[in-house]
């Protein structure tokens, strides 16, 4: 009897112990467009650090995009601007540089927000190691006028960032 005892107390021991799964962080972007949802699985986030050594003054700036299609033909586009310091937590808007693009093959419509059209703020909340999480809203416009400014809110977006090769 004692020896089951024994046993039994080991293999209750040894389950208790046993490491937990964790469960991967879902990476996404998704915000409220005009009433409508946009979400995009899987986000493209690439980094691009500033180059100081040559005589272009276009790239003299860290550049971080972040891609995303959404169920449909939607594309959304994501730049910001960096301060040469790497990738850290910050507020980034539209009137620095940074910009929100939608594009939307059904209708045909290219929504911006940028320096020069609507606006756009977004917050970088989080970063660990490679992980970014970040929200953002601001009012983005049609390029060619044909649709009134929308705005987009509730942002949110978790990805992954790679290094540009």
């Amino acid at each position: 009897m004692r020896l089951i005892l024994t046993i039994l107390c080991a293999c209750l021991l040894l389950s208790a112990c046993e490491q937990e799964h964790q469960e991967e962080l879902r990476k996404f972007v998704a915000f409220e467009l005009d009433n409508m949802i946009f979400e995009g699985e899987n986000p493209n986030a690439v980094l691009t650090m500033a180059n100081l050594t040559d005589t272009d003054p276009n790239n003299d700036i860290d550049q971080l995009v972040i891609t995303a299609n959404g169920y449909t033909a939607d594309e959304v586009t994501i730049t910001l601007l960096g301060t040469g310091d790497g990738l850290r937590k910050g507020i980034f808007h539209s009137s620095d540089g940074n910009s929100l693009t939608l594009f939307s093959s059904i209708p045909n419509t290219h929504q911006i927000a940028n320096q020069q059209l609507g606006t756009f703020t977004f917050e970088i909340t989080t970063v660990q190691d490679s992980l970014i999480e970040g929200k953002f809203y601001g009012t983005l416009v049609d390029s060619s006028g044909a649709i009134s400014p929308k705005e987009a809110k509730y942002g949110f977006i978790r990805t992954i960032v790679k290094a540009a090769r």
